[in-house]
């Protein structure tokens, strides 16, 4: 589904994106070994000054005073470059806490920002699972009404044939109907649990294509849409689950046919480009909203609020296609210029001969 963030989560996550990050200060330079080499200095200067002075005096005896006069000044050095070296040691240390209590600020506001990211994520995919569910009630729902309503009708006394003809008819329809969302179901958790189940065998892409676009057809004539195949292959190999990858293709083609009004077109295009297989699927349909083209892909999704749908289905189309392609190391991708011009989806899928490892993927629920 299209999620709107609420006001709260989103100022909360412009709050975390707007707080400051303080950067670490540079260690403090312990000075007191600088302190020690000048007094160091001042000692000797001092010590010759006395000496060359001692040697002015008459009294010869006053220069032997020179050594005790250099170990006054060096105790003093001493003593100054002692309590100068604890006090360098002592803010050395308060730096380097307050540096790891500014690092851990940091860590835990890096893991405030992933815990609140998460929960969101977390908040979001809930919704999306209860939004889905109620999807899935309502359009199992709808068939059953049908079928109850007009089975009600049929035993009725007096009843005309051509209402019974008609209560047949409906009773048929949404039991088909029924048997389609059905099977989406069950196709979508088969895939989506347990992968795919053989996808080595070589299959020509253009005979699989044309079987996708075939299947199509008839709903996009029923409903006004013109369909235009534009099948450029020859006989390229894919090494693939060819029922599988068939229903991705179908998946696709019938999403254009389902959100493409009538009176529009859907293009169906195959051809060969750099070593790939590629499906171009063109629709001048509704178009994918820009905030919505991430999440395109996402299963549980769907551009229409469930109290606001005006297409029906389980909206687990694309999320299929998407996962089964990818387990055949293809790839698809979306396009659209925003709401109301159409969009386009193009599936990639490596060739035989471009890709003969391709038998060894694993393709287990985690691939």
């Amino acid at each position: 589904m299209l999620r709107a963030w609420s006001l709260r989560e989103r100022d909360c996550m412009e709050s975390l994106d707007r707080m400051p990050t303080t950067e670490p200060q540079s260690s403090v330079f312990n000075y007191s070994y600088v302190v020690l080499s000048i007094l160091s200095l001042l000692t000797v200067g001092a010590t010759l000054a006395f000496y060359q002075n001692a040697l002015s005096f008459e009294d010869s005896t006053v220069a032997l005073w020179t050594p005790v006069v250099f170990l006054i000044g060096l105790c003093v050095s001493l003593l100054i470059f002692g309590m100068t070296h604890r006090e360098a040691t002592a803010r050395l240390a308060l730096q380097k806490k307050a540096h790891d209590l500014l690092k851990a600020q940091e860590e835990n506001r890096a893991l405030f920002r992933a815990e609140q990211r998460s929960r969101i994520a977390a908040e979001q995919a809930n919704r999306a699972k209860d939004e889905f569910l109620a999807i899935v009630s309502h359009e199992l729902n709808t068939p059953l009404n049908a079928i109850a309503g007009w089975n009600r009708i049929l035993k009725t006394n007096g009843i005309s044939e051509e209402t019974r003809e008609t209560a047949l008819e409906k009773i048929d329809r949404n039991l088909r109907m029924q048997a389609s969302l059905i099977e989406e179901l069950l196709n979508f958790s088969d895939v989506m649990s347990s992968g795919l189940k053989a996808i080595n065998k070589p299959v020509i892409m253009r005979e699989l294509f044309d079987r996708a676009v075939a299947s199509v057809s008839v709903a996009a004539f029923q409903k006004g849409v013109t369909l235009v195949k534009d099948d450029e292959l020859k006989e390229e190999q894919v090494l693939c689950d060819a029922k599988r990858l068939e229903l991705a293709l179908v998946n696709v083609l019938s999403n254009a046919v389902k959100f493409t009004p009538e009176g529009g077109s859907v293009e169906a295009r195959a051809f060969r480009q750099d070593g790939s297989v590629k499906c171009t699927v063109t629709d001048d349909g509704s178009g994918i909203p820009p905030e919505f083209l991430p999440f395109v892909f996402d299963q549980y999704r769907q551009s229409e609020r469930p109290s606001t749908r005006h297409h029906g289905g389980l909206g687990l189309g694309l999320a299929l296609a998407e996962r089964i392609i990818r387990l055949h190391s293809g790839r698809i991708e979306a396009e659209s210029s925003g709401t109301g011009k159409g969009a386009k989806f193009t599936i990639s899928l490596p060739i035989r001969s471009a890709n003969r490892e391709l038998h060894q993927i694993v393709t287990s629920p985690n691939s």
